[in-house]
């Protein structure tokens, strides 16, 4: 028993004896690191002083030893232990690399360059090795000697000219050497498809006007005129005639490589939406209409078919010059797709043609027959069915059959109870009562939507809510003025603009110090975008910055007004302002995000992508 219990009293001390001195040297090293963090160098120092006694070849040690020393300017100690170092490993390129930096920064710099030289000349053909080393001169700020050492890297394997093209781009980026930069970019888009879109960023950057641009088409070209079979060049020119707003220029390179390496339109197609998104609606329908020329036995042909008819229809939305030529046009178009591809009447291409039918030819009765016929249908998609009923509701508003449209709303309501769709649709019931002035039931309905999962909607929600509130006090007993800016909102909805626009004439002539008066403002800045007439827009929503900036449509009118400026008034100069304005005076407006972002652009702010990253 006493000599069982003396046995393990052994065991512990033996443990003790070893374990101890660990503990210590590992709370020791913690604390010389906290001392080195904090600046504390002579501190330092010591602990790495005492810790190396006991660890004369822990190189990780000896070289945090060397860093502090390095720090407290201690250079005679610190040349002793990183030739402790060297001698350990010899071949290790951090060591040498750090007795030439401890020469350069004694003023021997011949040693020091020498050094530098004998690193890159005998760097090895060995991946790690070449980036390993490239890092310690990148770090300390010597581009051109890691450029060096990529381009030795290089000669290693000549059969893959691109290699290192992604680091070599990064360096000379940073070196300002923009001819080199943008050849070594070019090599990593020939090599790595999968970074395009990051290439394309930092392109984007570097090129940043006209004559840059101008500069790059032209290199792109030389490479693309002696290397024809590399796809990536006129695709990169396509792009870069995107840049340009040239989108028929960018669809001759599209065109060609999708006939080079017969692709049946699929490239096409894809520069078509691109096209359409980008409203450059003649581009667009050139492309769509070379898709459709491959042949109805092509497996894009349908689907362009049906996708340029929305290129059609949007085309006609945003021409404020259109004529019932333009729109019997279109229709017929429609009609003869429709006849030809019945499927097509249980999709989103009925949609629009009842929209079409009922927005643009103001013929009502068509598009509500024409989306009744989907709600009567079989096998069709129980959300679409509920989406047509919708737009049947609002078709139905529009030739003023109140009852009908919110029968429509209800119906869908109830099929769609816990959906987004059911929430569209209380919605669009509750700005029904507003319209007809039961603005009480309009605001129970109002209160419970503004918490709608969705953004739109709650927002929707919580600015109708504000509009009742504030210009239908329980103290006034006046509904009139209201009333009529409800019916004024409801005739511009009908597309009576004119109605509308002479509604809120009368209410400014009988109610000239109504809270309304900003509202109407927006109301008109509204119709006059609608038409685009942006000067019109323009002085209306300025009238609400200057005269009601207090007010809750302040922050509306003024992202409103630097967006006009922006995009139709070529006035970036001004729209900075007003995003700044607006970022300064409403932070916490719904617009600030997307002002902030808007401003940076506008200002000329670095890309979050400068040069593509490993």
């Amino acid at each position: 028993m006493i000599f069982d219990q003396m046995k393990k009293a052994v065991v512990f001390l033996l443990i003790l004896w070893f374990v101890m001195p660990c503990y210590a040297q590992d709370q020791l090293q913690n604390v010389a690191r906290e001392y080195y963090r904090n600046g504390e160098f002579e501190k330092a120092v010591a602990a790495y002083k005492q810790l190396a006694q006991y660890n004369e070849k822990d190189p990780v040690i000896l070289l945090a030893y060397f860093e502090s020393l390095l720090a407290f300017k201690d250079y005679k100690t610190a040349d002793k232990v990183i030739k402790q170092l060297i001698k350990l490993d010899d071949n290790n390129n951090r060591y040498n690399f750090e007795l030439a930096k401890l020469y350069k920064i004694q003023g021997e710099d011949k040693k020091a360059n020498k050094i530098f030289k004998s690193i890159i000349d005998d760097v090895k053909p060995n991946d790690e090795e070449i980036r390993n080393t490239a890092v310690l001169f990148q770090n300390a700020n010597m581009l051109d000697q890691a450029v060096a050492v990529y381009e030795r890297g290089k000669s290693f394997a000549k059969e893959n000219p691109y290699l290192y093209a992604e680091e070599l781009a990064i360096l000379f980026d940073k070196m300002g050497d923009t001819e080199k930069a943008t050849e070594s970019l070019l090599d990593l888009y020939i090599s790595k498809s999968e970074k395009s879109e990051e290439i394309k960023s930092a392109f984007q950057r570097m090129f940043n006007n006209a004559e840059k641009l101008e500069a790059f088409r032209k290199k792109i070209q030389k490479r693309a005129g002696s290397q024809p079979d590399i796809v990536a060049y006129p695709d990169l020119l396509a792009w870069l005639y995107m840049q340009q707003r040239d989108y028929e220029s960018a669809f001759t390179q599209i065109k060609a490589i999708d006939t080079r390496f017969k692709e049946q339109g699929r490239r096409a197609l894809g520069f078509a939406r691109l096209a359409l998104r980008e409203k450059e609606f003649k581009a667009a329908l050139i492309a769509y209409d070379f898709v459709i020329a491959q042949g109805a036995e092509e497996p894009y042909y349908t689907l362009a078919a049906s996708e340029k008819l929305t290129c059609m229809k949007e085309q006609l939305k945003y021409n404020p010059h259109y004529t019932v030529a333009d729109v019997s046009n279109v229709s017929k178009a429609y009609e003869k797709f429709l006849d030809e591809n019945p499927a097509y009447k249980r999709r989103e291409t009925i949609r629009e043609f009842a929209e079409l039918e009922a927005r643009y030819a103001h013929n009502i009765d068509k598009a509500i027959a024409l989306l009744s016929e989907v709600t009567k249908a079989n096998n069709v998609d129980a959300v679409f069915r509920g989406r047509c009923k919708l737009e049947m509701g609002d078709y139905e508003l529009v030739r003023n059959d109140i009852w009908e449209s919110t029968l429509l709303y209800s119906q869908v309501d109830k099929e769609f109870k816990s959906d987004m769709l059911g929430e569209e649709a209380r919605y669009k019931n509750a700005k029904l009562s507003y319209y007809t002035g039961d603005f009480a039931w309009a605001q129970g309905q109002l209160d419970v939507l503004k918490a709608s999962t969705s953004e739109l909607i709650a927002n929707d929600a919580l600015n109708l809510s504000v509009l009742i509130t504030e210009n239908n006090p329980i103290a006034d007993s006046n509904t009139t003025p209201l009333l009529m800016f409800a019916r004024a909102d409801l005739l511009e909805f009908q597309n009576k603009d004119d109605e509308a626009l002479l509604t809120m004439d009368s209410i400014e002539l009988l109610f000239p110090k109504h809270p309304l008066q900003d509202d109407i403002l927006m109301e008109r800045a509204n119709i006059a975008l609608k038409k685009q007439d942006y000067s019109e827009a323009a002085m209306q929503l300025q009238k609400i910055t200057t005269q009601y900036g207090d007010d809750v449509l302040a922050d509306d009118a003024l992202f409103n007004l630097a967006y006009i400026n922006e995009n139709y008034f070529s006035n970036k100069d001004e729209a900075k302002r007003l995003y700044e304005k607006l970022i300064i005076q409403y932070p916490g407006s719904t617009f600030v995000n997307e002002a902030r972002k808007r401003f940076r652009i506008l200002r000329g702010d670095k890309a979050d992508v400068e040069v593509p990253k490993s």
